[in-house]
């Protein structure tokens, strides 16, 4: 299109800026950013719109803060989106302040509003605030809760330890639940090792996919935890008799406009031997900060020193590993992963932000991570 001296507009301008949240390419968002800009499209709602749309879904929650601010006329969608971003980065708080801001700009919240705002209620574990939301202030604006709405609640009960209280709402609200809302509550039965709901559970949603891998895997972690090992070897055998094999964990980190993949224990890249070398001196670094390999964790019928060995290499700790041997300190790593983040691996990175005293952000299948001075953002709940 520029090759051929054909002028982009808002509309082009909106599509590139989408596509690259898609593809969380910041690299080549900051380049069109600049290209907006340099163009006039600066000011144009849809195009600022996309902007925070880009810089949220590739990992830098405070870019788009930044374009909401510089936005001089904003729409629903721009309010959403500030709200929505918000809270996939466990910053409820912010969520919150700005659906406020919101209303008192005289914008009426819609059905997309309540989502994010349900959601940073979850991540508060403001548990009568997101009821009094759902029962109340959504009829007021004439909006009917929606299965992403009551997924939400959901998530709210299970986030304040209360399993059996979204197990009760779950069967007395007339939605046809969909398996990822049964997911999240199972999820919370690994968290808060409610190993007798969590079988329960795992049977609604094995019986709604009967081949969902992460079923399976999830609840042989829930039993791992315990130490439950012939149940573990059960799910395992349920999983060969099925011929069901568990993802294999891909992370990958954008350097200098490359991105560059990792798989666990990946011997592939040029400089395979450096970043293990790496991975060897963080693990030594985050043990004398208490760090123990969590080798329940470690998923394979092997002694427990191999099982360590496993989780050294995960796919997120080599990107990591990667990310400090190449990207100034002043920056912060971003890492995205195409599954949920294991125990072990959060403690992990947990300490090696401490120890190296680094902004480390990770997005895995259900939400961003920031880790800083030896904490997350999701207060270890995810």
């Amino acid at each position: 299109m520029m090759n051929k001296d054909i002028r982009p507009n808002d509309f082009t301008f909106a599509i590139l800026l989408n596509s690259c949240g898609g593809l969380s390419a910041l690299r080549t968002g900051d380049i069109l950013h600049a290209m907006v800009h340099k163009l006039g499209f600066g000011d144009h709602t849809d195009v600022g719109n996309a902007l925070m749309h880009m810089y949220s879904k590739s990992g830098d929650i405070e870019a788009s803060k930044r374009a909401f601010q510089h936005m001089n006329v904003r729409n629903p969608i721009t309010w959403n989106s500030m709200i929505c971003g918000y809270s996939h980065h466990g910053l409820g708080n912010e969520a919150l302040s700005t659906f406020e801001e919101m209303v008192a700009s005289g914008e009426l919240p819609n059905y997309v509003t309540f989502v994010g705002v349900l959601s940073a209620c979850g991540h508060l574990g403001l548990v009568h605030e997101g009821l009094y939301i759902l029962n109340h202030l959504m009829p007021y604006y004439g909006i009917r809760p929606g299965i992403e709405h009551c997924t939400c609640v959901i998530g709210l009960f299970c986030k304040a330890g209360l399993l059996e209280d979204a197990e009760k709402f779950m069967r007395s609200t007339p939605i046809k639940w969909d398996i990822v809302a049964w997911r999240t509550l199972l999820s919370a039965c690994h968290n808060h090792k409610k190993y007798g709901l969590g079988k329960r559970i795992a049977e609604v949603v094995l019986g709604m996919d009967p081949n969902d891998v992460g079923t399976y895997v999830l609840v042989s972690n829930m039993y791992a935890k315990a130490k439950r090992w012939d149940q573990v070897a059960n799910i395992r055998k349920m999983m060969r008799d099925q011929s069901i094999k568990k993802e294999p964990g891909v992370s990958w980190i954008e350097i200098e406009n490359m991105t560059h993949v990792f798989v666990s224990d990946d011997n592939k890249h040029p400089e395979y031997l450096q970043i293990l070398e790496k991975v060897g001196e963080l693990l030594s670094k985050i043990k004398k900060l208490g760090y123990v390999p969590d080798i329940a964790m470690a998923l394979h019928d092997v002694e427990d020193e191999q099982k360590e060995d496993h989780l050294s290499y995960h796919s997120e700790k080599l990107a990591i590993a990667y990310g400090l041997l190449k990207m100034p300190r002043r920056v912060p790593l971003r890492v995205f992963k195409n599954l949920r983040m294991c125990d072990d691996c959060h403690s992990a990175v947990k300490l090696i932000s401490k120890a190296e005293r680094r902004v480390i952000i990770v997005r895995d299948v259900n939400r961003f991570h920031h880790f800083q001075e030896g904490r997350c953002s999701c207060g270890d709940y995810w």
